[in-house]
């Protein structure tokens, strides 16, 4: 059996799958804090990386730009996407 911070990268493996961070916590039944500090840790280690969600809220801002980008500041969600772990002999 997989540990749980395994299980939270499993999460991230099928990006249509991966579910909102809240949604995750639930699954596996974890407080935010938790959850967030095991993201935090793969992160770190190069196993995920935190993405920009970007959406139609955001229109007429450029996303991830600076507060002197946007009439009005928004913290957007945080979200994370598992890195590609291909390697140069599979690419040629």
């Amino acid at each position: 059996m997989a540990t749980v911070l395994k299980q939270v990268l499993e999460k991230f493996e099928d990006p249509k799958q991966a579910g909102s961070m809240s949604q995750i916590a639930r699954e596996l039944e974890l407080d935010m804090n938790t959850l967030q500090s095991m993201v935090d840790y793969w992160v770190r280690k190069g196993k995920l990386r935190e993405v920009i969600n970007c959406d139609a809220s955001s229109k007429g801002c450029s996303c991830g730009g600076g507060q002197t980008d946007c009439p009005y500041v928004m913290t957007m969600p945080r979200g994370y996407e598992r890195v590609s772990t291909i390697s140069l002999d599979e690419i040629q």
